[in-house]
């Protein structure tokens, strides 16, 4: 059995190396994502550097989530490697600890991580994501985009309009749910689909049925500009069908995302993906699980045959096929082929179980 002391000087070093390597890929995410800003706002004047780097520091939290189970995979090979060729495991199996001995501080640190990312940074990351999208709306998309200034633009809806006609909504950046629009772009249609007018506007806000226009130009048929303070749109969009437009599912915090489900679902969205990303997050301890044992299948063998280069990169291949097929997964379960849970807990149990019995042959025979 594991003492006591060997199990937090283990754990220890997992964790040092896997905090070291969320910082230097934090890092090198901000530096990316960073320069992405200074392209953005090439064309803005104005702009100061902080206000861009505080940008991209508070988009990392998001990226870096999703980089958790490499992070966790890369870390614990790093550990037994180092634990490896400093002849501190050959010294451990001596003493009679069993390779499930030794890897147990790895293991639990790991399911502990998993339980604080899911339950604690996760939501961090989305308030700070939301807080970088207003501050995006503030500094970079201040002014609305001219006809004559074609920009890339994420958000794009259809409404029905009560004269028979229909109105396509473009937006560069859409918060609170769907209910704030920056940077509006509306085409209006009359029943024949003849376009009737462009409407130009800073931002557009949903409530009590009607998106209120700030900061219009309007376009007509002919092709003249009238400049207009503010006015109403009506809609029949109701907040919750503009949730389920606008929200993904890793937008959404993990206590509220079984609520999105029901919301979503309500308004006759499909629902699922919220309920998989939801399961998703609670199989996150039992996925970083499954990525140290996987380390655990390819560096331990450097004891007894010494190919550590070629193990080592067997299972950052192995991780990515995991990944992939955890991909693939998700996407069924999102659109109903399999159910959410499954989805959700299937790649993480299964290749838990599979390292498992890689393991056991290699200590047994």
């Amino acid at each position: 059995m594991i003492g006591k002391t060997l199990y937090f000087y283990i754990s220890m070093r997992f964790l040092k190396v896997l905090v070291a390597m969320v910082l230097g890929l934090g890092f090198l995410i901000v530096t990316v994502d960073f320069i992405e800003q200074l392209r953005k706002s090439a064309n803005v004047e104005d702009v100061s550097l902080w206000s861009l780097y505080t940008i991209a520091l508070l988009r990392a939290p998001t990226f870096i989530e999703k980089a958790f189970p490499f992070a966790c995979l890369f870390a614990a090979m790093i550990t037994l490697t180092q634990l490896n060729l400093k002849m501190e495991l050959v010294v451990a199996r001596a003493a009679g600890v069993s390779a499930s001995h030794f890897l147990l501080p790895i293991s639990i640190s790991a399911a502990l991580v998993g339980v604080f990312v899911a339950t604690v940074y996760n939501p961090f990351a989305i308030k700070a994501f939301e807080r970088s999208e207003d501050l995006s709306a503030a500094v970079i998309y201040k002014k609305p985009t001219s006809n004559s200034q074609p920009s890339t633009r994420g958000y794009w809806i259809k409404q029905q309009d009560d004269n028979g006609g229909s109105s396509i909504i473009n937006a560069q950046i859409a918060r609170k749910g769907g209910r704030l629009l920056d940077n509006v772009s509306v085409i209006r249609f009359d029943k024949d689909w003849q376009i009737i007018e462009r409407l130009d506007a800073k931002q557009a806000i949903h409530r009590n049925g009607s998106w209120l226009l700030n900061e219009v130009t309007k376009t007509d048929n002919a092709g003249k500009n009238t400049n207009v303070g503010s006015m109403n749109l009506q809609t029949r969009l109701t907040e919750d069908e503009l949730l389920g437009i606008s929200a993904k599912p890793d937008g959404i915090s993990f206590w509220k995302l079984r609520e999105t489900a029901k919301r979503v679902e309500k308004s006759g969205t499909n629902g699922r993906p919220y309920m998989v990303q939801f399961h998703s997050l609670t199989a996150l301890p039992l996925f970083l699980l499954a990525m140290v044992i996987i380390a655990a299948t390819v560096c331990l063998k450097f004891v007894r045959f010494g190919q550590v280069g070629r193990m080592i990169l067997g299972g950052i291949l192995f991780g990515f096929v995991l990944y992939t097929i955890t991909s693939l997964i998700t996407a069924l379960g999102s659109n109903g082929v399999v159910t959410p849970a499954l989805a959700a807990w299937a790649p993480g149990l299964v290749a838990t179980l599979f390292g498992m019995s890689v393991l056991l042959h290699q200590e047994d025979g």
